[in-house]
């Protein structure tokens, strides 16, 4: 079993207003999981719907019993979201339109934060279990800056004990733009290229506002 994955365990039983995050916890039964059963497990669960729209997660958050994820409309320092971007593509070969964005700064206009996307998911566990020990140690190609008025409505502060299985969830969508259209862009590019700096690091203390 992966390290990263020793918080995602529960005795709890199914009820069907779990939100996607408990599901797959209470689908372990307890039990230690391999991370090859979690990217299925997840998959299976995560349907097309999570693929594409925040909707489904913020719809999850609302019917839940007991969940202690956040609907925000504006991210802090120190914390991990999803949500959806339109962004500007004069400068960027793609970008992802569902990023997963551990924030480092925030302003009233924008804020800057490193996208775990950007990474293969076996190593965005390396990075989880650091961040979860307040240490920052990212790939300096996860860093971006974000603008507020192109986040696409809400967006989803995620609990600390839900960081390890979101970071599995199948919801990274990179597009790139051709004279004004948006076409699909493969992800496994984006981590193989990725992976040419994966050693260019950012260290630093983590700081939580």
């Amino acid at each position: 079993m992966a390290k990263g994955f020793k918080n995602i365990q529960s005795n709890k039983k199914f009820k069907t207003n779990n939100t996607l995050f408990e599901r797959v916890s209470n689908a372990t039964n307890g039990e230690k999981k391999s991370f090859s059963w979690y990217r299925s497990t997840i998959k299976s669960i995560a349907n097309d719907n999570y693929k594409t729209s925040i909707e489904p997660y913020i719809d999850d958050e609302r019917s839940a019993d007991h969940d202690e994820n956040m609907i925000v409309n504006f991210p802090r320092k120190g914390h991990l979201y999803m949500y959806e971007y339109k962004a500007k593509m004069k400068w960027l070969p793609y970008y992802d339109t569902f990023p997963l964005v551990y924030v480092i700064k925030s302003t009233k206009t924008e804020f800057w934060g490193a996208n775990l996307h950007y990474i293969a998911p076996r190593r965005r566990i390396q990075i989880v279990e650091k961040l979860l020990q307040n240490r920052i140690d990212i790939p300096k190609i996860c860093f971006h800056k974000y603008i507020h008025n192109h986040v696409d409505g809400l967006m989803l502060d995620l609990s600390e004990n839900e960081w390890e299985t979101a970071i599995l969830l199948p919801t990274e969508n990179f597009v790139r733009d051709i004279r004004g259209k948006k076409f699909p862009y493969d992800k496994e590019l984006v981590w193989e290229e990725s992976s040419l700096t994966y050693y260019d690091r950012i260290k630093a203390k983590r700081i939580v506002e």
